[in-house]
C-alpha cells in the first residue's frame, strides 16, 4: 500500500538507450571474454552519462538506460559513448558496436522508476538503428536548438511510424565520424538531408556492403570487421537499399555489387553521388566489360575491383577511396591503357597549360583535390576546376582515365 501513496514528480527529461547489436551472437562466440565486454561497455556508458551530468537508472542484459535533464548534454553523452567504444581495445571480441537512441519528454517519476510517453518511443527509435549509429527524434533536437553539435552531422531520416505508437516521428541520424564537406551549410529543421559542418575525424573508415548475396556480404564483413579501422556500419541486397542506406547512414566509402536486382549498381552509383559527392564507392563485379568499367567511372566510382580480388586488395581499395585516390583491378587498369594506347598518338582538341600539365602529373600519382592544391600552391577550389578542364580538354570522362593518360603519354 506503500506504493500507491509515494509522491509522483513530473519531469521533462531527454532519455538515452543504449544496446549492443549481436550481444547473443558475442556471447556464444566468445564466452567469458564477452561477458567482460559487456561489463567495460556498461562502464563507458555509464561514465559518459555522468561526466554529462546524467544517471543511469536502469539496466537490463545489454542495454543501458540514461536520463538528463539538458538534452544538449545527453547528446553529448551519445556522441562520447560512441567516440569511446570506437577507441576502445575489445581483443579477440573483435569491436562493440552499439545503437542509440535519444528522446525528449515528459515523465512521471514514482519511486525512482519513470513512466510516460518518452520511454516506449525510445525503445522504438532505438529499433530502427544499426549498431554504431545514434538516432534523434525532432523534440531532441528542437531542445537543442535545431543545430547539430560541432564535428558532426544530422541526416533527416522522414517521418517514421513508430511499431504500435500513433502518429508519427521525425527522426535524424547523429553522425560523428563520417566525413563531411566543409562546403556544407545548416538547412532548415525538418529539411530532409539537413546537415551540418563537420569537423575531420580521426574514427574508422565507415563502410557499407551493397551485394545481393547474403554469402558475399558475409564474407567481406567477416574480414573486414577483423582491421581496426575499418566500421561496416550497414549492409544492403539492392541498388534502392544502397541509396537509402546511403542517406542513412552517412558511410565513408561503399563497395558496390553491379548486377542486381530492383536497381543496379550503377544506377546506385549515379543517384548516391548526385546527392552525397563526399562518398567514395568502389565497384565490385564478377567480370570485365569495358562498357561498364568506363559506365561505372563516369557515374563516380573511384575504384574498380572484380570479385576474385584477394581480401588485402579490397582493403587497400576501400582505403584508396577514402583518401581520395584511384584504386582499380590490375586487369581493369590493363584494360583501360590498351583502350588509351590506341589513341596514344593523338593530341587534344586543346593544348594543355603548363599548370594543367602539373595538375595532371598529379592526378597520375593518385593525389586528391587537397593534395593538389598542397603540392602546387594553389586553392582546393582551384585544383578542382583545372581537373574539370583537363577532362573536357581530353575528352575524357574520369580522373582515373586522366590519370593513364598520363602514363600513356610520359608526363610523369
Amino acid at each position: 500500500m506503500a506504493d500507491a501513496h509515494a509522491s509522483i514528480t513530473a519531469h521533462r527529461l531527454t532519455f538515452l538507450f543504449a544496446d549492443v547489436e549481436g550481444s547473443t551472437r558475442m556471447a556464444e562466440q566468445h564466452g567469458s571474454l564477452a561477458a567482460a565486454a559487456m561489463v567495460r561497455y556498461h562502464e563507458l556508458v555509464a561514465d559518459a552519462a555522468v561526466r554529462h551530468d546524467g544517471r543511469i537508472f536502469e539496466r537490463i542484459g545489454d542495454g543501458a538506460f540514461a536520463c538528463f535533464s539538458d538534452a544538449s548534454a545527453a547528446v553529448a553523452a551519445a556522441i562520447e559513448i560512441q567516440a569511446d567504444l570506437a577507441a576502445e581495445d575489445w581483443g579477440v571480441v573483435g569491436r562493440v558496436r552499439v545503437r542509440v537512441a535519444l528522446t525528449t519528454g515528459e515523465v512521471e517519476e514514482r519511486l525512482e522508476r519513470f513512466f510516460g510517453a518518452p520511454l516506449p518511443r525510445a525503445a522504438r527509435i532505438q529499433s530502427l538503428a544499426s549498431g554504431g549509429e545514434t538516432l534523434m527524434d525532432g523534440a531532441t533536437l528542437d531542445e537543442i536548438g535545431n543545430q547539430a553539435p560541432e564535428g558532426t552531422v544530422l541526416r533527416f531520416l522522414g517521418e517514421q511510424r513508430l511499431r504500435d505508437l500513433p502518429g508519427t516521428e521525425r527522426i535524424y541520424a547523429l553522425v560523428h565520424t563520417a566525413r563531411a564537406s566543409s562546403d556544407d551549410a545548416p538547412h532548415e529543421s525538418g529539411d530532409e538531408g539537413r546537415s551540418a559542418s563537420v569537423a575531420e575525424d580521426e574514427g574508422p573508415i565507415r563502410v557499407l556492403l551493397v551485394d545481393d548475396h547474403a554469402m558475399v556480404r558475409r564474407g567481406l564483413r567477416g574480414f573486414l570487421e577483423l582491421i581496426k579501422d575499418f566500421d561496416i556500419v550497414g549492409e544492403a541486397e539492392n541498388g534502392r537499399e544502397a541509396v537509402a542506406a546511403a542517406d542513412r547512414l552517412a558511410p565513408d566509402v561503399i563497395l558496390m555489387d553491379l548486377l542486381m536486382p530492383e536497381m543496379g549498381g550503377l544506377e546506385a552509383i549515379a543517384a548516391i553521388k548526385g546527392v552525397h559527392p563526399e562518398i567514395e564507392i568502389v565497384a565490385v563485379t564478377s567480370f570485365i566489360e569495358e562498357e561498364k568499367v568506363t559506365a561505372a567511372l563516369e557515374a563516380g566510382a573511384s575504384g574498380y575491383l572484380l570479385k576474385d580480388a584477394e581480401a588485402e586488395e579490397v582493403a587497400q581499395a576501400i582505403r584508396a577511396a577514402y583518401n581520395g585516390e584511384v584504386h582499380l583491378d590490375p586487369a581493369v587498369s590493363r584494360l583501360l591503357a590498351q583502350r588509351l594506347r590506341q589513341r596514344r598518338d593523338a593530341e587534344p582538341v586543346e593544348p594543355l597549360t603548363a599548370r594543367e600539365k602539373e595538375v595532371l602529373a598529379q592526378l597520375a600519382k593518385g593525389a586528391a583535390n587537397k593534395e593538389i592544391a598542397y603540392e602546387l600552391g594553389i586553392t582546393e577550389r582551384t585544383a578542382r576546376t583545372h581537373v574539370s578542364n583537363i577532362l573536357g580538354k581530353l575528352g575524357l570522362a574520369s580522373r582515373t582515365q586522366a590519370a593513364l593518360y598520363a602514363v600513356e603519354h610520359k608526363l610523369v
